[in-house]
C-alpha cells in the first residue's frame, strides 16, 4: 500500500502543469497560484476534518513545531526558490534541477535514517535522473538560458522538496498526517500572503470558468497529493525509494501535456517516460532485495546468538 500511496501522490502532482497553465492564463502570478494551492488545499482538509472528526484539528506543540517547519521550508521557501529558478533559467531547466531531488532524499535518508544503498538503488536513481532530463527537455535544452542564479535556486528547490519526507518521518507516528498537512499548508500560505493581489485573486474566484481550476488545483495537486505521499512515508517504505516512485509524476505530466494541452511529444520524450517507469520498477525490486538481505542478516545473527 505504501508504494500505491506514493504512486497516487505522483499522479495527483502531475496535474500541477495543467492547473498552473490555466490559472496563469487567467492573469494570476506564480506566487498567487502557489498561494491558492496551499490555502484552498488547507480549506479542503479542514472541511474534511470537521466532517470526519473535529479532533483532527487538535495538534500537540511538537506536532505544530514540525508542521510549521515543513510549511516554511517545504512549502513557502520551496515555492519561492522554484519560482525564481523558472524566472532565471526557464521552466525546463528548473524542472530538470527539481528532479534531482531523489538524489538528495537518498543522501539524507542514508545519513539520518541509515538506509542502505545497494546497487539496484543506484541504478534506479541514475535511471530516474536521466529519464527526467530526456522527458522534460525532449533532447533539446537551451544551455544559453542557464544562469548561475537559476542553478542555485533550482538546486535549493530540490533540496527543500526532498526535506519534506525526511522531516515528516520523525513526527508521523505521533501526529495524524492530515493534521500535519493542515498546519503546514496554512504556514506556507501565510508565508506567501504578502505577494498576493487579493483584488485579482477574488476576481478569479468569482469567475466560474476559473473557479474549477482553483478548486481542482487545491484538491488534487495540494490536499490529495500530500496526504497520499505522507501516507506512503508513514507506511514505512524507504524514503530513497519513495523519492524515485514519486517521480512517476513526470510520466503522467507528459501524458496530460500531450493529450490535453497539445504539447509536443517526440521520440526522446517517449524514451524518457519509459525509463522513468523502469526506474520505479527497479526501485521496488531494490526494496525487496534489501528486505531479503536484512532477513538473511537477522538469521545469521540469530544463529550466532544461539551458538
Amino acid at each position: 500500500m505504501g508504494y500505491l500511496y506514493i504512486g497516487l501522490a505522483g499522479m495527483f502532482w502531475s496535474t500541477i502543469g495543467l492547473f498552473t497553465t490555466n490559472l496563469a492564463k487567467a492573469g494570476l502570478s506564480t506566487e498567487e497560484i502557489s498561494f491558492l494551492r496551499l490555502s484552498v488545499g488547507c480549506l479542503i482538509l479542514v472541511m474534511y476534518a470537521i466532517i470526519k472528526n473535529p479532533g483532527l484539528l487538535k495538534i500537540s506543540k511538537k506536532g505544530l513545531f514540525y508542521s510549521i517547519i515543513i510549511g516554511l521550508l517545504c512549502q513557502g521557501m520551496f515555492n519561492y526558490c522554484y519560482v525564481n529558478a523558472i524566472k532565471s533559467s526557464g521552466s525546463a531547466v528548473a524542472a530538470v534541477l527539481l528532479y534531482t531531488s531523489p538524489i538528495f532524499i537518498t543522501v539524507f535518508s542514508k545519513v539520518i535514517y541509515k538506509e542502505k544503498i545497494n546497487k539496484m538503488k543506484l541504478i534506479s536513481l541514475s535511471t530516474c535522473v536521466v529519464a527526467a532530463i530526456l522527458a522534460v527537455t525532449g533532447g533539446s535544452l537551451d544551455l544559453q538560458s542557464i544562469s548561475s542564479t537559476g542553478i542555485i535556486f533550482g538546486i535549493m528547490a530540490a533540496v527543500l522538496y526532498s526535506l519534506m519526507p525526511i522531516i515528516s518521518k520523525n513526527i508521523l507516528d505521533e501526529v495524524n498526517n492530515l493534521t500535519m498537512m493542515i498546519y503546514s499548508f496554512l504556514t506556507g500560505a501565510l508565508m506567501l500572503i504578502s505577494r498576493v493581489d487579493f483584488t485579482r485573486v477574488s476576481g478569479s474566484i468569482t469567475d466560474l470558468n476559473v473557479l474549477p481550476n482553483i478548486i481542482g488545483f487545491g484538491l488534487f495537486s495540494g490536499a490529495l497529493a500530500y496526504i497520499c505521499y505522507t501516507s506512503g512515508v508513514k507506511s514505512g517504505i524507504e524514503l530513497s525509494i519513495a523519492g524515485v516512485i514519486a517521480s512517476i509524476e513526470l510520466v503522467f505530466a507528459q501524458i496530460i501535456g500531450w493529450t490535453i494541452m497539445g504539447e509536443p511529444f517526440n521520440f526522446v520524450k517517449v524514451i524518457g517516460v519509459m525509463l522513468m517507469m523502469v526506474s520505479a520498477v527497479v526501485a521496488i525490486k531494490s526494496a525487496k532485495t534489501a528486505t531479503v538481505e536484512n532477513a538473511e542478516d537477522d538469521f545469521e545473527i540469530g544463529k550466532v546468538v544461539e551458538a
